[in-house]
């Protein structure tokens, strides 16, 4: 995609409202941190609004507009950072819901519990006791 053809951050918006758990951290990167997310834009703007009031003999705007787009990359990289947090989240939420969606292993059978004999657990007999020979 170019600048003239991404879409309005109120797309992004709706988007991110309506992403399926599986899909919102890959849309959360890309409106926020690729080339033409809004970090991006939002950074190109003021180094261009910058690059103008030095041009215009604004210096110390320029200098205020700089600061802003240092600050607005710290920011942009802690984005990126929730949104790979918001994939594991939701990565790890995934498996822990098809887990427990399985079938468990003790199924119920006309009120009794049936144990699969692979699942059931060890019975160890008790422990030998020897004495240890003794020393004279």
């Amino acid at each position: 995609m170019s600048p003239g053809t991404v879409a309005p951050a109120v797309d992004w918006n709706d988007r991110l409202a309506a992403a399926r758990p599986e899909e919102f951290a890959e849309l959360f990167h890309e409106a926020i941190t690729e080339d033409f997310g809004a970090v991006a834009r939002l950074h190109q703007m003021l180094e261009t609004a910058s690059e103008w009031c030095r041009a215009h003999g604004a210096r110390s705007s320029a200098s205020e507009l700089d600061a802003l787009a240092d600050r607005l990359t710290d920011l942009g990289e802690e984005l990126h950072l929730v949104g790979e947090d918001v994939g594991h989240e939701m990565h790890s939420r995934s498996h822990r819901a098809a887990a427990a969606t399985r079938v468990s292993p003790t199924v119920s059978v006309r009120g009794t519990s049936v144990i699969r004999q692979s699942e059931a657990p060890a019975h160890f007999p008790p422990p030998t006791i020897r004495s240890l020979p003794r020393s004279r």
